[in-house]
């Protein structure tokens, strides 16, 4: 009976959302008439630079591994560790930690799906992670879990759930994420197409396509010869026309500047930009303004929290998810190191490290650290700003048991 309920729409919920799920619109036509393929998107200056900017500074923050313990964390630098072997010496036999990382990135950008096969153990322990092309997989739903098949030249493959590592953009169902490209096509198809048109411009000297008149009826040799000499002309010759026998030129095309092109094609920059939530900005729009503030610092701040943060979450998420068991999932975690993101200059670090050091909240050598620089003797101690002393001395002198050292 609860069979016939479910099926049935009562006493329990009947799923209609199973079966193939895709990342958005599938067809590659805009309304600007052309076919835009992701191949296509991507020469356009502005795809290209939000991409590449998000990707390769992903791919290069710091992941740490961590194990939780009653203190906080602890660091973990062991080479068997499958985490920290993954993420810090291979994650396969022919790519770099930064090489797998900028191209699962790239794909969650680009497709908003990032995909990457896991290879187990028999006890079931990640050894390497190789990643699949995001246009080639499709998620299905079916019977409560989500298959993974891919197309391949040799036919399709099905992988279960556990075997695949699934970086999922902004998603409506949760399945699979929403591909930028498939919704920003015809906005990225306005910019290829204005591309297209100043490619040809220049190729045919600049001069818009126009109507020949003459003042009499020719024949269809002539036609054909008439339409020969000053087809050559304006593909080829940049000097003075001559036109013979009556025949006079009126163009038939809006010139660049009456369309506005420049105006257009600028626009477009900041109109891509907005897809990939990137400041116009950051890709070289110099008619760009931003509120963020003038301060590289304030910049950078902007940038990590509102373009980057969702990025390095997916993934320290998805690790998680993908890579550790539920139990392992307590214990240990992975986090990027912004840290270097948010630098000030020497300045601002150097009255962030007086603050740190007065205030007892950083050692002398936790700084160094920070600095790239060795460790000394005698700089682990928290200090405060009376006479900079050590924290555990201050209860002696609040009470007068002690005096400080002047």
């Amino acid at each position: 009976m609860s069979w016939f309920s479910r099926w049935f729409g009562s006493g329990g919920l009947t799923n209609p959302d199973e079966g193939p799920h895709v990342s958005g619109p599938t067809s590659t036509k805009t309304e600007s008439g052309l076919n835009l393929s992701d191949e296509r998107a991507m020469q356009l200056s502005a795809v290209w630079s939000c991409v590449r900017l998000i990707t390769e500074t992903v791919g290069s923050l710091p992941l740490g591994v961590y194990e939780r313990t009653a203190d906080g964390r602890v660091a973990i630098d062991d080479p068997k560790d499958p985490l920290y072997n993954l993420f810090h010496i291979a994650p396969n036999a022919f790519m770099t930690p930064l090489e797998f990382r900028e191209a699962l990135t790239l794909q969650l950008a680009l497709w908003g799906n990032g995909y990457a096969y896991i290879e187990r153990t028999a006890g079931g322990r990640p050894v390497s992670l190789t990643p699949l092309h995001p246009a080639q997989m499709t998620p299905v739903k079916e019977a409560g879990t989500v298959t993974y098949h891919y197309q391949t030249g040799k036919g399709e493959m099905i992988f279960a759930k556990d075997s695949i590592f699934h970086l999922k953009g902004m998603s409506v169902d949760g399945v699979v994420g929403l591909s930028p490209i498939a919704y920003a096509r015809n906005t990225m198809g306005i910019s290829a197409s204005a591309d297209q048109f100043a490619s040809k411009s220049f190729a045919s000297g600049g001069r818009p396509s126009g109507v020949l008149k003459v003042d009499r009826v020719l024949s269809d040799t002539q036609r054909e010869q008439l339409r020969g000499i000053y087809e050559n002309i304006t593909v080829s010759d940049t000097g003075l026309w001559v036109l013979e026998g009556g025949t006079s030129y009126e163009a038939i095309d809006v010139p660049p500047d009456d369309m506005q092109m420049l105006e257009s094609r600028q626009f477009q920059l900041s109109d891509i930009a907005r897809f990939f939530r990137v400041p116009s900005h950051m890709i070289n729009d110099t008619t760009a303004t931003t509120s963020w503030g003038s301060g590289i610092e304030q910049l950078n701040l902007g940038f990590l929290t509102y373009t980057l943060r969702p990025y390095l979450t997916r993934w320290e998420s998805e690790i998680s998810d993908a890579l550790l068991d539920r139990a392992s999932r307590r214990k240990y975690f992975a986090e990027h190191n912004v840290e270097g993101l948010l630098r000030a200059d020497s300045a601002g670090r150097a009255a962030f490290y007086s603050t740190a050091a007065q205030n007892g909240w950083l050692t002398r050598n936790e700084m160094r650290r920070k600095e790239n620089v060795p460790p000394v003797d005698g700089a682990d101690e928290l200090t405060v700003q009376v006479n900079l002393t050590p924290v555990d001395e201050l209860p002696g002198i609040s009470d007068g048991t002690e005096n400080p050292v002047m």
